[in-house]
């Protein structure tokens, strides 16, 4: 007999390969605690944890390397993630347990289209830090001064993100945290190893690190700043709009990290090109009102609106987390409030941030979910305190554990 997890595999697999399946229809149970006698809270908050299941079991991915050995599927390594929207909920049947209100519910799941048509995480504010974005040549900023890009390219596409987006961007442009810009996002461990995870990122304190490299800047044909250039053909070239000779290309790769973990989400490149007319000597700098002005200015704007939009629609179908600052009985703080909207009544689900070590010692974080759910009572500008149904003591609880909303 297959396990549940190897038919649900099985199922999931075959409906991938077909490519039939738009929606499914689940079945899933859920619980909550009863508070105070208030059974219709307890309702909602039951019927969430159902749909919640639902949707794990038919939107799964499953990402991993299979085998047929004497008809058993063989799962080697699987990576689940919820994408399914929820709608049509029916609730099967409904009973009272002690102080455990249990239900059971039917949903439709659309596991392709995943939060296409709307945010995950209840619509709360998530935290983007946008660090500084170095240069790979560094000497080819001195042609119109632009070494001040790496940390205004950051500035700018916070603003952008928090113009457009229900992300809140902090400009990091401060920070450098890739090492070796030439081999990002990949670094190497002093015992040899390479990884693309980020150290030291509790220290920003956000949800995502979004990070890059710039990987060219330079002219399309270098003989255009030549000292010995021909005056008559660069003025025939200047006035031919067609000419690639005064074309700069403007190639960035851009990172997303985990905030909690460090591991890398999302990796992409991009790359533009804008005629570039001003002198050799001319030093406009990065983000200048005559740099905007060039057609090389217009194509990094419109370079630098793509990324944001892409950001958001990356990061909006991932749920919401934040930060455990501090655990006292049954109530906990964490670092997110009325800014990231945050409201009395909320419920978020608690998970243990651990390390673990794999064989070759390197350090790993884990979220284990302790299946409780925290209820907020209290709402500050920057922070909120949520009650536990027990003393949190009990679950080991502690600062630096985190809060998710799906």
């Amino acid at each position: 007999m297959f396990s549940p997890m190897i038919r649900i595999a099985a199922a999931l697999l075959f409906s991938l390969l077909s490519l039939s399946l738009h929606a499914v229809t689940m079945e899933a149970e859920g619980r909550a605690l009863i508070f105070d006698k208030d059974i219709d809270s307890a309702r909602q908050a039951a019927i969430k944890n159902a749909t919640q299941q639902a949707s794990l079991q038919a939107s799964a991915i499953v990402s991993s390397t299979q085998s047929i050995d004497q008809g058993v599927l063989s799962i080697d390594n699987m990576q689940v993630s919820t994408l399914g929207m929820v709608s049509n909920v029916e609730i099967l049947d409904e009973k009272i347990q002690g102080r455990m209100l249990w239900v059971k519910v039917r949903a439709d799941i659309d596991f392709e289209e995943g939060c296409a048509a709307g945010v995950s995480g209840h619509g709360y504010q998530k935290s983007v830090a946008v660090t500084a974005f170095p240069l790979l040549y560094p000497q080819q900023a001195s042609l119109g001064a632009l070494s001040n890009m790496p940390t205004e390219l950051s500035s700018l596409l916070s603003n952008q993100i928090n113009q457009t987006s229900n992300l809140r961007a902090l400009n990091a442009g401060m920070l450098n945290v890739l090492e070796a810009p030439a081999t990002a996002p990949t670094r190497q461990l002093s015992a040899g190893a390479l990884t693309t995870v980020l150290d030291y990122t509790r220290q920003l304190d956000v949800q995502y690190i979004v990070s890059g490299v710039i990987r060219d800047i330079s002219l399309y044909d270098s003989s255009v700043i030549d000292p010995q250039r021909n005056i008559l053909v660069d003025l025939y070239n200047r006035l031919d709009y067609r000419s690639k000779r005064h074309l700069r290309t403007l190639v960035l790769d851009l990172y997303i990290h985990d905030g909690f973990s460090g591991a890398l989400l999302f990796s992409k490149q991009y790359a533009t090109a804008g005629r570039w007319n001003l002198e050799p000597e001319a030093r406009p700098g990065f983000a200048s009102a005559e740099f905007w002005r060039q057609d090389y200015g217009k194509q990094t704007r419109e370079l630098l609106n793509q990324v944001a939009a892409d950001l958001n629609d990356e990061l909006r179908c991932m749920p919401f987390s934040a930060r455990i600052t501090k655990s006292e009985d049954n109530l906990l703080w964490f670092n997110a409030g009325a800014l990231a909207g945050i409201k009395v009544g909320d419920k978020l689900t608690v998970y243990r941030k651990s390390n673990f070590y794999t064989d070759d010692m390197r350090s790993h974080i884990q979220l284990t979910n302790t299946r409780k759910t925290m209820t907020v009572t209290e709402v500050q500008p920057m922070f909120a305190i949520g009650r536990l149904a027990e003393d949190g003591a009990i679950y080991n609880i502690q600062p630096d554990d985190v809060v998710i909303s799906w």
